[in-house]
């Protein structure tokens, strides 16, 4: 069996929830505390949420708006997707899809309109556990809610999405979008290989593409492997396929290399059939250095579609620093000769 097909076993599943578990108490970080106080929330509130569900479901008329505005922010793991939506959060007048959907991930519609009278706007902190923000209305993976319709292995799509769980999708953001009457803002890394079921689920649908220097993504990505594995054979993120196969490489970085463009390969190929108003590359580095630049194209590109206020926008000028401390000349020229071997066969 592949190691793609392996996270999908019990014994993996548990290895990686240890690991993941020590590296947040070891981490001594209040992001990535903020984690186990979520986990916490979800298993205390779940009655409730089934049981608002419950009521929604008896007393609710099922209802579909395929013009509703919804912005994905997606990009390839460790690209700096989770920094861009944080942005996006907290300078844009959207609602964040992310830890409220993740306590409450059944309910779709009562208890948002009854937050909707009194919600504010996230925590202004930019600190982040690999995808999970501070901040109980913060953005984040929430693959609580994303797993209802693609499952809990995070780390391959499905091999198919039926037409009702595609109508259970609209029909769930129809409803949020009805509670709160503002463009709901969504990221997490395995959307970013089902964009054309978004654009097909969601005609007002817009996206940011979040990209990031190859050396930079391949380096992280095996540093959260080894962090939260513990075994070099695993690979953090998402795979291309289900039989793709760390295996059949050198080692890691190999892997990780050949994971990388791989995925590019499909996200390219992904955004070659849409249409160029639907959505925005954006590179993380010039990002960072300038905000306001990013801010003012996006501003422009939403400005042009329907049910989007960008009027309210708050601007930001100073620049976020980029952390240099996973630089490693070493690494970065074995990624280097591997992204030789493999840019061209791919």
């Amino acid at each position: 069996m592949s190691k793609g097909a392996d996270f999908s076993r019990l014994g993996v599943r548990l290895r990686k929830g240890v690991y993941i578990f020590s590296k947040i108490i070891f981490a001594f970080n209040s992001a990535a505390y903020y984690v186990l106080w979520l986990k916490f929330l979800q298993v205390v509130l779940a009655p409730f949420d089934l049981f608002i569900s419950w009521i929604e479901h008896r007393r609710l008329k099922k209802q579909i708006n395929k013009n509703i505005p919804v912005i994905f922010v997606v990009g390839i793991q460790r690209t700096g997707s989770t920094m861009v939506s944080q942005f996006i959060e907290k300078n844009f007048s959207f609602f964040p899809i992310g830890n409220f959907n993740s306590i409450f991930k059944r309910s779709n519609y009562y208890i948002h309109r009854w937050l909707a009278k009194v919600y504010k706007r996230p925590n202004p902190s930019y600190q982040n556990f690999y995808g999970i923000s501070k901040g109980f209305f913060s953005i984040g993976d929430c693959y609580e809610l994303w797993d209802r319709w693609f499952g809990k292995n995070h780390y391959i799509i499905p091999d198919s999405i039926s037409d009702e769980q595609e109508t259970d999708i609209q029909e769930f953001f129809t409803s949020l979008y009805s509670a709160y009457k503002r463009p709901l803002l969504t990221k997490n890394n395995r959307n970013s290989l089902l964009l054309p079921l978004f654009e097909d689920s969601f005609k007002n649908a817009f996206f940011v593409v979040v990209k990031r220097d190859p050396v930079a993504v391949i380096r992280s990505t095996i540093k959260a492997s080894k962090d939260f594995f513990g075994d070099e054979s695993l690979l953090w993120g998402l795979y291309p396929s289900a039989d793709f196969d760390t295996s059949n490489y050198e080692n890691i970085i190999e892997a990780a290399t050949v994971q990388f463009l791989m995925l590019e390969q499909i996200l390219n190929k992904q955004l070659e059939k849409l249409d160029r108003s639907s959505y925005l590359l954006v590179d993380y580095n010039d990002f960072c250095a300038n905000p306001s630049a990013f801010q003012e194209d996006l501003i422009k590109r939403l400005s042009d579609k329907e049910g989007y206020d960008v009027k309210s926008v708050q601007v930001r000028t100073e620049p976020f620093r980029v952390s240099n401390r996973l630089n490693n000349s070493d690494l970065d020229e074995q990624i280097n000769l591997y992204l030789n071997k493999w840019q061209d066969k791919i």
